[in-house]
């Protein structure tokens, strides 16, 4: 009975990730990208590849040594499977949960990453969706209906900021 029960335990502690929530849907500059990604240890992980080429940085990815190198005009991320730290311009992050490869895929915890790369990070909970966007100093526009009262009081070929 014991040896069951002990081979439960090892057997469910070993599932640990893949019995992560599944279905975060991940949106990177309003893209959807066609990987989910997963909470883990109350943390959204997100796949590497997707979520930064959307944001405009190559993606590497060595084999030999599980090491994801994202490069863009401002930043170089170096991130490694199986280690608790990354590092964005040669400074160490330390996120809560490390990156890690799950299901054939490397995937890293969105908002540790995010933020140490400037860009603006959003979670909503009622869909269960994580956002990850550069940050600009843009207007973001919101749709309205065709029949907000607003619409009465623009001129034409104006901006109307209420």
């Amino acid at each position: 009975m014991k040896k069951a029960m002990l081979s439960a335990l090892i057997c469910a502690m070993l599932a640990a990730p893949a019995m992560a929530d599944e279905g975060v849907k991940v949106y990177s500059n309003g893209n959807l990208v066609a990987d989910k990604g997963i909470i883990l240890e109350g943390r959204t992980l997100v796949p590497v590849r997707g979520v930064f080429e959307y944001m405009g940085y190559t993606v590497d990815w060595d084999a030999d040594t599980k090491t994801a190198t994202l490069k863009n005009d401002k930043n170089t991320v170096v991130i490694k499977d199986g280690e608790t730290d990354f590092t964005v311009n040669g400074k160490a992050i330390t996120p809560d949960v490390g990156a890690q490869i799950i299901e054939g895929r490397f995937m890293l915890p969105l908002r540790a990453v995010g933020e140490a790369v400037d860009a603006r990070v959003r979670w909503y909970e009622d869909n269960k969706s994580a956002w990850i966007d550069e940050k600009n100093d843009f207007v973001t526009l919101v749709p309205i209906s065709p029949d907000d009262p607003i619409l009465e009081k623009a001129p034409v070929n104006e901006i109307v900021i209420e």
